[in-house]
C-alpha cells in the first residue's frame, strides 16, 4: 500500500486526486491539505510515503513547504505537481528536496506511474521538464568539485546515477539501506544538492 498526501489549494483538483488514489488498488490518500500550514501539521501526523505538492499555495509556496517537510521527514518523497514550466522554479523545487516535477495536465495513469517511479528510486519528470533541465546543464556554469567524496561515496554516487533505488544500491554495495541513506546525505551535502536528481546530474556533468 502506497500512502499519499495531497497539498493543493484548488478544491476541485484536490477532490479529484483524492478520488483517484482512494479508488485505485494499492493506493490510499491519508490527508488532503489546502495550505502549507495545514500540510506541516497533517503530513507529519499521517506519515505518507509520497506527497503531491502544488507550488502556488495561499500562505507560502509549495517550494518552501517542501523544504520544511523534507527537513522534518527525510524519507518523504515529494513530487511537485504544477502548471508552471519555469526553469528557475524547477531547480528551486529540486533544491528544496522534491524528487520529481510533473505538470497538472498529466493523465491519472501518468500520475500513478510517477508515484510508482519515485517509490522505485526514480525521479519522474515530463519530457518537457526533462529537456529544460538538460538544456540548463549544458549551459556553462561552475560545478562543485566531487574530488572530496570518499571512494565509497563515489561508488554509491555512480550507482545512484544509474537510477538504482536505495535498496538496490545496498545490495550491490553489500551494506544496509540505512547506511546507504547516511552516505547519500553526506554526498548531497558535499555536492551542495538536495535530492537524487541533482546529484545524478552533477555526476554526469563531471564525467
Amino acid at each position: 500500500m502506497t500512502t499519499v498526501a495531497i497539498i493543493e489549494d484548488n478544491h476541485t483538483v484536490r477532490k479529484s486526486l483524492v478520488g483517484l488514489f482512494n479508488s485505485t488498488p494499492g493506493y490510499r490518500c491519508v490527508c488532503a491539505c489546502s495550505s502549507s500550514g495545514e500540510a506541516l501539521v497533517e503530513v507529519p501526523k499521517h506519515g505518507p510515503d509520497v506527497a503531491l505538492m502544488d507550488i502556488h499555495l495561499p500562505d507560502e509556496s509549495g517550494i518552501a513547504c517542501t523544504a520544511r517537510l523534507t527537513e522534518l521527514m527525510p524519507d518523504l518523497q515529494v513530487i511537485i505537481v504544477t502548471v508552471y514550466k519555469d526553469t528557475e522554479l524547477i531547480f528551486q523545487a529540486l533544491k528544496a528536496g522534491a524528487c520529481g516535477y510533473i505538470l497538472k495536465r498529466f493523465r491519472p495513469e501518468q500520475i500513478l506511474q510517477a508515484i510508482s517511479e519515485v517509490r522505485a528510486g526514480g525521479a519522474p519528470m515530463t519530457s518537457e521538464i526533462a529537456r529544460m533541465v538538460v538544456r540548463s546543464f549544458r549551459a556553462p556554469s561552475s560545478v562543485p568539485d566531487a574530488n572530496e567524496l570518499t571512494a565509497r561515496e563515489s561508488e554509491l554516487l555512480v550507482l545512484l546515477a544509474e537510477g538504482l533505488s536505495n535498496k538496490e544500491i545496498a545490495q550491490k554495495a553489500k551494506i544496509t539501506p540505512g547506511t546507504v541513506r547516511i552516505h547519500l546525505e553526506h554526498i548531497f551535502k558535499k555536492l551542495h544538492v538536495r535530492c537524487r536528481t541533482e546529484a545524478a546530474a552533477k555526476y554526469f556533468r563531471k564525467k
